[in-house]
C-alpha cells in the first residue's frame, strides 16, 4: 500500500510539473501574440508617418520589415504551441498510469458501473456531447479534451477549440498580406517606381525603377516561404485524436 501511495505521489508531482509547463506555454503564446501585435502596430504607424516623404523607408517597412517581424512572432507563437501540445500529450500518459493503479479500487467498489449513468445524466444536463471515456478516472482532463475535439453536436463549446488557434495563427499571414498590398499600392500611386513592363502605358514612364521590383519579389518570397512553413507546422499540431481505452474488451463493448 505504501508503494502505491509513493507511486501515485510521484505521478502527482510529474502531473503538476507538466501542468505548469503547459500553463507557461499558454502564457507565452499570448505574449507572442500580444507583443507581436504591439511591435508591428508601432512599425506600421512609423511607416505611414513617412508616407510620401521617404519612399525607401515606406517600401522597406511594408515589403521587408513588417513581413519579417510578423514571421518572427508567428514562429515564436508556433514554438510555444508545439510545447503546449507536447505537454498535453504526455499528460495523457500520466493520466493512464494513475488510472491503471486505481483500477483495483474501482473494481472493488464498482465505481465505473455506478458512475456511467451519472456521467450521461451530467452530459445531458449541461448540454455537451457524450464522451466514450471512462471519466470515473481521477485524471482525465487531457483525454477528455482530445476525445471531445470537433464533436460539438450539441452546439456547445467542447474540447480543444482548434478554430480559435487557427484564427490566432492566421493573424500573422493576414498582416503580411496587408503589408504587401500596402507597399504595392504605394508603388502603384508613384509611377516612377513602376517598371514600364508593369504599367499599362509603359511609354509614358521615362525610367524603370528595379529597386521596387526587387523589394516586391523579396517580400513575396518571405511571405510565401514563412506561410508555407507555418502551414506545415500547424498541420502537424492539428491532428485527429481518439479516446484512450485501457481494456480492449471495454472498447469492443
Amino acid at each position: 500500500m505504501d508503494n502505491v501511495k509513493q507511486y501515485l505521489s510521484i505521478l502527482a508531482e510529474e502531473y503538476k510539473s507538466l501542468r505548469d509547463e503547459v500553463k507557461q506555454a499558454s502564457i507565452n503564446m499570448f505574449a507572442a501574440l500580444r507583443w507581436g501585435a504591439a511591435v508591428l502596430g508601432v512599425v506600421i504607424a512609423a511607416g505611414f508617418t513617412q508616407w510620401n516623404k521617404q519612399h525607401a523607408v515606406v517600401l522597406l517597412t511594408f515589403y521587408i520589415v513588417i513581413p519579417l517581424l510578423s514571421a518572427m512572432a508567428m514562429f515564436l507563437w508556433l514554438g510555444e504551441a508545439a510545447r503546449f501540445k507536447r505537454g498535453g500529450d504526455y499528460i495523457c500518459f500520466i493520466e493512464q498510469k494513475a488510472g491503471m493503479v486505481i483500477d483495483v479500487f474501482k473494481q472493488q467498489y464498482a465505481v465505473k458501473e455506478k458512475w456511467l449513468p451519472l456521467q450521461k445524466q451530467i452530459e445531458e444536463n449541461i448540454a455537451i456531447s457524450h464522451s466514450s471515456l471512462d471519466l470515473s478516472d481521477p485524471l482525465a482532463w487531457e483525454q477528455w479534451l482530445k476525445d471531445m475535439k470537433g464533436k460539438g453536436s450539441t452546439g456547445s463549446t467542447e474540447g480543444h477549440l482548434a478554430w480559435i488557434y487557427k484564427i490566432r495563427l492566421a493573424f500573422f499571414p493576414l498582416l503580411m498580406l496587408f503589408s504587401f498590398l500596402t507597399g504595392t499600392y504605394y508603388v502603384l500611386i508613384h509611377p516612377r517606381f513602376v517598371p514600364s513592363w508593369l504599367a499599362p502605358f509603359g511609354s509614358f514612364i521615362p525610367e524603370a525603377k528595379t529597386n521596387a521590383v526587387i523589394l516586391l519579389l523579396l517580400s513575396i518570397i518571405i511571405i510565401f516561404i514563412t506561410t508555407l512553413m507555418a502551414f506545415v507546422i500547424g498541420r502537424r499540431l492539428d491532428v485527429k485524436t481518439k479516446p484512450i481505452i485501457r481494456n480492449q474488451s471495454e472498447q469492443k463493448s
